[in-house]
């Protein structure tokens, strides 16, 4: 087996994403919104999202994916002038939260490459919204809201005010966040009405929906020998949701951590036909990776 093929393996278990069903029917919602705000129904219907889920459920894989499928690309204008156009952004939120450094954050995420270290709230907040239209951004996906309110010295209600006053920029908003944050939504019915709440679901069950998860990702990493991930009859469904607890970040989570422990990870690693998951090693890749904090 040759060192290339031994990386390959490690990557596609380390780049693992598959496109279950919560993932495309938050992404059609996220469609949904570039869509309105192109027809111009956002002056009259403003339409933006929160976005919550637990911990590991796939969140943050779920938004930078989507702006992957929406890469920026570069326009060149009547005057042949070149415009990198920048069609979706996902931007962590800072933490400690400020204004300063929320709009910093943006402007980052526009490509900005040098930012002044005497630059005011004021000044970052025009240059932000000025790339916003120029680079013609539809949606911005703020993730960790969670940020906000864990920042003791900023208030909630000013933080929710400089998203509602974004949202009046022509630019669709996704604010991200776990369900601790769905009670910044009941401060004013304004960003009730403006905020749509959707929530993003773990797999509850150990049904079929979660062992064709599991048989989408061996066909995605492309074992040397068959797992039988998906079989019931083998008994790794059941004890992979146990572990996981129908989290899907969990679950990555542990299958990269046993291929760590069956060396995949190695520079020197070779024979993938030696890589075989078993229990037993799954066992030891969740007791590595969550210690107590995962309780089976």
């Amino acid at each position: 087996m040759s060192r290339t093929e031994a990386k390959q393996f490690a990557n596609r278990i380390a780049d693992l994403f598959i496109q279950h069903e919560e993932v495309k029917r938050i992404w059609d919602r996220f469609d949904s919104l570039r869509v309105h705000l192109k027809a111009g129904n956002q002056e009259h219907d403003p339409n933006h999202l929160m976005l919550t889920g637990i911990s590991g459920v796939g969140k943050t894989q779920l938004a930078t994916h989507y702006k992957r499928r929406n890469p920026v690309y570069t326009y060149v204008d009547r005057d042949e002038t070149e415009i990198d156009i920048a069609p979706v952004l996902y931007i962590k939120l800072p933490y400690p939260f400020t204004a300063l450094e929320f709009y910093k954050k943006i402007l980052v995420g526009l490509g900005t490459k040098i930012l002044r270290s005497d630059m005011r709230v004021g000044y970052a907040k025009d240059q932000a919204l000025y790339l916003l239209r120029k680079q013609k951004t539809e949606l911005i996906i703020f993730d960790e809201l969670n940020f906000l309110t864990r920042t003791k010295r900023f208030d909630d209600q000013d933080g929710m005010e400089m998203f509602k006053d974004l949202s009046n920029e022509g630019v669709s908003l996704v604010c991200m966040g776990t369900p601790k944050v769905e009670y910044l939504l009941d401060m004013e019915d304004e960003y009730f009405r403006r905020f749509k709440l959707e929530r993003i679901n773990s797999f509850e069950e150990c049904d079929e929906r979660f062992c064709k998860l599991l048989k989408d990702i061996e066909t995605a990493i492309q074992p040397p020998r068959s797992l039988h991930l998906g079989k019931l009859e083998s008994g790794l469904p059941q004890l992979l949701h146990e572990y996981c607890q129908g989290r899907i970040g969990y679950l990555h989570a542990i299958l990269i951590e046993a291929y760590r422990l069956l060396g995949v990870f190695d520079d020197d690693f070779r024979d993938i036909h030696n890589a075989h998951l078993t229990v037993t090693k799954l066992r030891e890749a969740k007791e590595s990776f969550f210690g107590q904090t995962l309780k089976t």
